[in-house]
């Protein structure tokens, strides 16, 4: 049975939009392969003791619309997600019931420049209800988590993609986290 996605508008509490980035200095080509890696098995850049990315419709080897995961997470956290867009510089996940949250996520290479690529992870999500509000931004343990989550993420896809270059000797980048809040009720963006 096909699980419903869970829209933004369907969430709980304010949105958030939030950012994980990384620059590498890596040429076109090692993007491109790095982003093939990324679509072919997005778990083996997910921090393990943090989350595991279980495939549970679609090729083992590529990703395609439609394709659904489960993304285990310690505790009763577990968020199924639908892949909802793919091009061969970026792809969409979408959550479906049972997420923790209501929106969407963004993986995405954007060129720069000669050798100069940017890594993003981009998320825009309400919580799915008023508890999960409650540990996310009122008393923010599992946004917290969430962050580590994705900046773990990042910096094992960055590992990979300068060792895909063989051109670059850079050690892995920092990881910029930008977070932001809309308050519907003033109207207002808020950056934490």
């Amino acid at each position: 049975m096909k699980q419903d996605t869970q829209k933004v508008d369907q969430g709980y509490g304010n949105l958030f939009h939030r950012i994980y980035s990384v620059r590498l200095p890596i040429c076109a080509k090692a993007a491109s392969a790095s982003m093939d890696q990324l679509q072919q098995n997005p778990d083996q850049f997910s921090p393990q003791i943090l989350a595991h990315f279980e495939k549970t419709k679609g090729s083992k080897t590529s990703l395609h619309v439609g394709d659904e995961f489960i993304v285990h997470i310690p505790g009763p956290w577990n968020g199924p997600v639908r892949v909802t867009e793919v091009g061969p510089n970026r792809f969409k996940l979408a959550t479906l019931e049972g997420h923790l949250e209501a929106g969407e996520i963004t993986f995405e290479m954007k060129n720069m420049g000669p050798n100069e690529n940017l890594f993003q992870i981009e998320s825009k999500a309400k919580s799915r209800d008023a508890f999960v509000d409650l540990v996310y931004d009122k008393i923010p343990i599992v946004r917290l988590a969430q962050t580590e989550m994705w900046k773990g993420f990042c910096e094992q896809f960055a590992k990979a993609a300068l060792e895909a270059d063989p051109n670059c000797f850079e050690e892995v980048p920092e990881v910029q986290v930008v977070t932001e809040k809309y308050n519907e009720e003033s109207q207002q963006w808020q950056t934490l």
